[in-house]
């Protein structure tokens, strides 16, 4: 049975407020020409004004391993007076925070468009899996959802619903399209690079290999989900292709490599290609489940590849063009 977990009135209620803040103190930038609450960062992969960084205030009972975000603006923003489309991009494991300015050459790809970059931590150098741990160690889908994006929204002039993407490599993007199946209306369009998004694509025994593969690969363990056996229903609820209705009217992106050698890249390490023809086949089952439920899905399954960041970038440079046809404001 398929399961649909809609977005809670918190969510709701906070990216609201968040989307109807004016064009005055909210959004406005300071002497140095950034936004209320931000600061600026001694990395030459985000230079400011352009780039910068939020450390997020956390309420009581939201417990993450680092609250800061960065962000990058598009070029011409402080005279511009205008809103904005918003891209979250969501990094790998074990990956941060930074990792889309020092590995993803976001400042490159950005560069060049009307859109702003929001780039949260999913797990500060661990696998977070953009969930609320079952054993209640972390809050990661909370913190991202109920308040690191309304307080980004509330200090930049993004566009709000029906204008916001999120993307990812690896483990974000499983995180980009659970969250996009979570939380129908949040996102326009969504996209994964070589990413284990179908984790019950074989019910049951996928379940339990990605479970029993987690000393290995770092898939969700007991204190994430839960045991698969004992707790069968929590998989369901974090399985994107078991709740891909939550994606109607979405545009979803999907790309993987198969694992074997060759390809533009050159060579990498064995570990590399031995996850990407897992990932392949999931990406590969979450694209067939969206296709069948009539959602605008596109794939570029390129062959020869391998599990790392010249290939992720492969698959973002082919979806970066068709999610801001989505997302971009109407001339």
């Amino acid at each position: 049975m398929k399961t649909i977990i809609r977005a809670s009135g918190l969510v709701a209620a906070a990216l609201l407020a968040a989307c109807s803040s004016s064009d005055g103190v909210g959004t406005s930038l300071d002497e140095s020409g950034l936004p209320r609450d931000a600061y600026a960062v001694d990395d030459t992969a985000c230079p400011a004004p352009r780039c910068f960084e939020f450390a997020v205030p956390l309420p009581a009972g939201v417990n993450i391993t680092d609250n800061r975000v960065r962000v990058i603006l598009p070029e011409g923003y402080a005279t511009s007076g205008k809103r904005y489309p918003l891209l979250y991009l969501l990094h790998d494991a074990p990956g941060d925070y930074t990792s889309w300015t020092r590995l993803g050459k976001a400042m490159e790809y950005l560069r060049d468009l009307e859109v702003i970059g929001v780039m949260p931590d999913g797990g500060g150098g661990h696998a977070g899996w953009y969930s609320d741990w079952e054993d209640g160690s972390f809050q990661w889908e909370t913190y991202h959802l109920d308040v690191m994006m309304p307080f980004v929204e509330q200090r930049v002039r993004g566009l709000g619903d029906g204008h916001r993407a999120v993307a990812g490599p690896s483990m974000g993007g499983y995180g980009s399209m659970i969250y996009s199946a979570k939380y129908p209306g949040m996102f326009k369009a969504a996209a994964s690079f070589s990413s284990p998004v179908d984790f019950l694509h074989l019910d049951r025994i996928s379940a339990l290999y990605s479970f029993l593969g987690n000393p290995i690969a770092g898939t969700p363990n007991g204190p994430i989900w839960g045991n698969p056996v004992t707790n069968w229903a929590r998989w369901q609820e974090q399985d994107p292709g078991t709740n891909v209705a939550g994606m109607a009217g979405m545009r979803v992106l999907i790309s993987s490599g198969n694992g074997l050698p060759g390809g533009p890249n050159g060579l990498a390490s064995p570990p590399f290609y031995v996850i990407e023809p897992l990932v392949l086949l999931q990406s590969m089952a979450l694209a067939q489940t969206t296709q069948a439920a009539g959602v605008d899905t596109r794939t570029l399954f390129y062959g020869p590849g391998y599990h790392d960041w010249p290939c992720f970038l492969d698959g973002f440079e082919w979806a970066l063009p068709q999610m801001m046809e989505v997302i971009a404001p109407a001339r």
